[in-house]
């Protein structure tokens, strides 16, 4: 026989041997030992929690011939027929690949046939909110009006996409999540079974990648142990399934946090190199601010992030000398990433520029604005194609010499307004806020104190009033923060020389309408 999965091999055959969804087990044993049982069921929750087992051993339980207190024998003819897969009235029925109104109406057309060797037909349709609404109607009238002998199990991930109708005839159960610590129990159940050792914080970075379902624990334990017949350890584990370990994520944000934008690079290639993919690794950084910025919670947040106590508490001095707003703000930029490099080819060039941009986050002004240069030619390879295999050791390297200081950096002493003012163009351009950009193409600018005085002449009234416009105002104000590091005030004037012409003759027409009385003035515009 070819190999069994551990997830297969290892599968509950009793209520006792399901972990963390002790609230569905005791409920459904209850009503098995009781006779109690309904005609339909909604088994809810994430991936690997348990609802196609629940569904199998319920399915099981039914028709078993010696049930004991709401629990399967496991002995008698049906259950060894059950487990063997060859039970003639358990019928698994994939939702996804029969959603059509065809395969539910041969559904009802066959459930109205008695059970060929149990008590009970039971039908069991995963992922059933992948049905059509053509379908739901026709499982409808048989959810309305089933048969004695027939009993409906229905999984889902997403219980919001099953109509109101099915999901009021059906009893819902939620599956939760399940612990850290219950799954490393499991792990460490089978590695027993196996005749297998593995470090416990082997097995509790295991349970920390599966996310709550204990099937993907399970297949990422298989896929461990197949490369290695010593003990599994932590480093075996993070290089086999390519995770970032709690070590080394210290460090890379402390690098960032730093101000280091060359150093974080350099660390980032290095785990690219070892095997880690971009992914995996923007992943393991969200979680990780995550739990920096849950850490300053107090000390009863310890229990809602995945590190041990030692490197907690390392964590927790790390993010108060970050502090929460700034974790916020990095999370809220590496969050969307998550979908970008779905659709884009190189996760790597999108999370290199991320590091450098968390990195300048902490650096001084001057650095900010070299860095910001850095970034500019890059985007412009990338706009034109030129850019090629080497851009990453090419920005390690010279940021790196910045930050050592060999290499020069010259940033002028007072604010260099029009060659700034330039970054603020090509940003907004690369933005591809063209209106904006057109408004403010012939404006002068200005520096004085913590105020960008944009200054416009005669002619160009028009673009003066739109600029101050609040929308292209704080549009205008937010670049020049990303440029310059620092927050400014934007304002608008026209040519001294036009602002006093306009004065004066405000003056005349105020004193010919004191004259004359301002019922008997019409001003006429000069066209």
């Amino acid at each position: 026989m070819s190999y069994l999965a551990l997830y297969r091999k290892y599968r509950p055959q009793t209520f006792r041997e399901v972990v963390g969804q002790s609230h569905v087990v005791d409920t459904i044993q209850h009503a098995l030992a009781t006779g109690r049982v309904s005609h339909a069921y909604l088994f809810c929750g994430s991936r690997g929690t348990g609802k196609t087992t629940m569904a199998k051993l319920l399915a099981k339980s039914l028709n078993c011939l010696a049930l004991q207190e709401g629990e399967p024998c496991n002995q008698c003819a049906h259950c060894v027929r059950i487990n063997e897969g060859s039970y003639m009235d358990i019928l698994d029925i994939d939702a996804a690949s029969n959603r059509g109104i065809d395969e539910i109406r041969e559904l009802r057309e066959k459930i109205k046939l008695t059970p060929a060797e149990g008590k009970y037909k039971v039908y069991i349709i995963d992922e059933v909110h992948m049905l059509t609404a053509e379908a739901f109607n026709a499982l409808l009238k048989t959810l309305e009006e089933p048969p004695e002998h027939a009993v409906f199990i229905l999984a889902t991930t997403e219980p919001h996409k099953i109509p109101m109708t099915i999901l009021s005839r059906t009893q819902r159960y939620d599956f939760h999540r399940i612990s850290i610590d219950d799954m490393v129990l499991r792990l460490q159940k089978v590695m027993d079974e196996m005749n297998a050792t593995a470090e416990q914080e082997a097995l509790r970075l295991i349970a920390k990648m599966a996310a709550g379902g204990l099937r993907d624990a399970l297949g990422l334990l298989d896929q461990c142990i197949t490369f290695t017949d010593e003990t599994l350890t932590v480093e075996r584990v993070a290089q086999i399934i390519g995770v970032a370990q709690d070590e080394f994520l210290h460090e890379w944000v402390g690098s960032m946090s730093q101000g280091l934008a060359g150093q974080a690079l350099l660390q980032l290639q290095d785990a690219l190199q070892q095997g880690k993919q971009s992914g995996q690794l923007l992943r393991d950084l969200i979680q990780y601010y995550r739990d920096l910025l849950v850490l300053q919670l107090g000390d009863q947040a310890l229990d809602l992030v995945m590190a041990e106590k030692q490197q907690a508490t390392m964590m927790k001095e790390q993010g108060a000398a970050i502090g929460r707003e700034r974790i916020l703000e990095i999370i809220e930029r590496l969050a969307p990433l998550q979908n970008q490099m779905k659709y884009e080819g190189d996760g790597q060039l999108i999370l290199e520029m991320q590091v450098i941009k968390i990195a300048r986050l902490f650096q001084s002004k001057e650095a900010k604005q070299e860095t910001y240069r850095l970034d500019q030619n890059q985007d412009t390879k990338d706009s034109t194609g030129i850019a090629g295999q080497d851009h990453a050791s090419e920005m390690t390297e010279i940021l790196s010499m910045q930050e050592k200081g060999t290499m020069e950096v010259v940033v002028p002493k007072q604010w260099d307004a029009p060659a700034l003012w330039e970054l603020v163009q090509q940003e907004l351009k690369n933005q591809k806020e063209m209106t904006t950009l057109a408004l403010i193409k012939e404006a002068i600018p200005l520096v004085e104190n913590q105020r960008w005085i944009l200054q416009f002449s005669k002619n160009y009234g028009f673009h003066k009033s739109n600029t101050e416009k609040p929308e292209n105002k704080q549009k205008i104000e937010e670049i020049l923060y990303k440029v310059c590091g620092e927050r400014f005030q934007l304002s608008c004037t026209l040519e001294q020389e036009d602002i006093q012409k306009s004065e004066q003759a405000s003056d005349i027409i105020k004193t010919v309408q004191k004259i004359f009385g301002e019922d008997k003035i019409t001003i006429m515009e000069d066209e």
